[in-house]
């Protein structure tokens, strides 16, 4: 196995079968969210075949510098967080830019404050003093709390924050070691469940500009300038994927398709529990918005983390999300009921 596999990666599973002959190998990184039934469809359904590519998935540790693996074209395409990392590569002039949204608003997650403090800490103001989880250092998630707990008038300096994986927060709750964490699905729901926390503050609720972007995806822009055309096969065949989950997002008849994928790919106990949990919305047009992926940027560099901002065309370029909602068409879902916001 080669080192940046052995040390950043939880788990490889190349999902894609064997290479068709004068099929282009392209590898991308995932974390094991509700989103990976995006990918995972267009994987499963031929998208990516159907355009010429051998894509295999890899799954990423939520700690692991995806932005050092993408910026070695050890991957080419990456599915995460906007991290300080990513702007910090940026700034560092490596090859690295976001194409696509992953996941925006409405994205489906909770502040969870333990159980035991629902009568004690009432209002964002009385959170002062207490402890803030966050899954990694300067991590979206810290950005999202830090969004909420501002609302109320806290500030990080207000609070302690310990850095906890999310797989390690219901023994942080247990153990009381800390008070209020942003969670995503899974956890957010299933941690209230067992009785350990209580759904406290949607940040969908709180956080702008909307929508706000949560998650993206993120390309070598080296590997891409000497394969324009696989890129925008990738990124066509991708919003195809994508396309399908906003359908399945919006109950349409491939709904438990949808769900017993994202089960099959480690995510959720099983449908029954999938059912219960929020799911993320995302662009059906894959365009993320800038003014929202600013403003991360801007409170990464107010916290001192980033030495200053970068100019937008030089973090973001939508040429390939373009290209491919002109290629697939305006996007209606099949269920054209549904009153659920986002995914349109």
């Amino acid at each position: 196995m080669t080192p940046w596999r052995s040390a950043a990666l939880a788990a490889v599973v190349a999902m894609a079968p064997a290479a068709a002959l004068g099929q282009t190998k392209i590898k991308i990184g995932l974390t094991r969210t509700m989103i990976v039934g995006a990918t995972n469809t267009a994987v499963e359904k031929g998208y990516f075949r159907e355009a010429g590519l051998d894509v295999e998935v890899n799954y990423l540790d939520a700690s692991a510098s995806f932005v050092v693996l993408l910026a070695r074209d050890e991957v080419q395409i990456v599915e995460g967080g906007v991290s300080a990392s990513f702007f910090n590569g940026v700034q560092q002039g490596l090859p690295v830019r976001i194409a696509m949204d992953n996941v925006s608003t409405p994205v489906g997650h909770w502040m969870v404050l333990r159980a035991d403090l629902k009568d004690q800490v009432k209002t964002i103001a009385d959170f002062k003093g207490r402890t803030l989880g966050t899954n990694a250092p300067n991590s979206i998630s810290l950005y999202e709390a830090a969004r909420v707990l501002q609302s109320g008038g806290v500030s990080l300096k207000d609070v302690t924050v310990k850095n906890v994986g999310f797989p390690q927060m219901v023994a942080a709750f247990e153990s009381k070691a800390v008070d209020l964490f942003a969670m995503p699905a899974p956890w957010s729901t299933e941690i209230p469940q067992m009785g350990l926390g209580v759904q406290w503050v949607n940040v969908d609720d709180v956080v702008t500009p909307k929508p706000f972007v949560l998650s993206v995806v993120m390309y070598n822009t080296e590997w891409a300038a000497k394969n324009p055309k696989e890129a925008q096969a990738f990124f066509t065949a991708l919003l195809r994927g994508a396309r399908d989950y906003c359908d399945a997002y919006h109950n349409g008849p491939n709904r438990a398709e949808m769900a017993d994928r994202i089960v099959r790919s480690g995510v959720g106990r099983d449908v029954k529990a999938l059912e219960t949990y929020n799911w993320g919305a995302r662009s059906v047009d894959g365009k993320a918005n800038a003014a929202s992926l600013d403003d991360i940027q801007s409170w990464y560099v107010e916290q001192g983390v980033l030495p200053a901002r970068q100019p937008m065309d030089k973090v973001l370029d939508t040429a390939f999300a373009s290209a491919a909602n002109a290629a697939l068409g305006p996007f209606t879902p099949a269920n054209a009921a549904s009153q659920k916001p986002g995914c349109r």
